[in-house]
């Protein structure tokens, strides 16, 4: 009977990290441990202000040298392409402008932004080339200030996502453990 106690004894003491690394659970339990460490990593990071997806950013010409001149919109060109999801064809719209430098009549197309025929259109061109040009809507857009702009990118940082990443980080961390154990 002794010699049985003394087998068990000294099988148990020979395998001492043989239970976690041995079986499906232990290695899920060290992989979900980890995965929830990364998780937890990434919310923290998403906390202080981490973007996932860049902003758009819009171009801003600093040293304006265009002229500025109104176009008239002349006529509508339809272009019929195929629809990429199979449901037959899509109508795309441009318009043709035109306006006039130094006697010298120029057009070009432009999409369609809810124009018709007759209208006129806001645009500056470039004094050195003037096929060269930019619709001017600078007059619609609302002036934005800096801090405006500063109030909103830090309102957009203090979501509740970085508190969700981490709670899912820490329920994925308790799963590993309790699959460890």
């Amino acid at each position: 009977m002794t010699d049985i106690i003394t087998m068990l004894a000294e099988e148990s003491e020979a395998n001492v990290f043989k239970g976690i690394f041995s079986g499906w659970q232990g290695i899920a339990s060290i992989v979900f441990v980890i995965i929830g460490v990364l998780t937890i990593y990434i919310g923290i990071k998403v906390l202080m202000g981490y973007r996932f997806f860049p902003e758009q950013q819009t171009t801003v010409i600093e040293e304006d040298n265009y002229i500025p001149i109104q176009a008239k919109v002349l006529q509508k060109k339809r272009t019929m392409m195929p629809d990429f999801n199979g449901n037959g064809e899509t109508e795309l719209i441009d318009w043709k402008i035109g306006y006039e430098v130094d006697g010298e009549k120029y057009t070009q197309f432009i999409p369609d932004d809810g124009y018709k025929k007759g209208d006129m259109i806001d645009i500056k061109y470039n004094p050195d080339n003037p096929s060269e040009y930019y619709i001017d809507d600078e007059k619609d857009a609302p002036e934005v200030t800096e801090e405006e702009t500063e109030n909103t990118a830090d309102n957009e940082r203090k979501g509740p996502a970085g508190y969700v990443i981490i709670a899912v980080g820490v329920m994925v961390i308790v799963l590993g453990v309790i699959l460890m154990l």
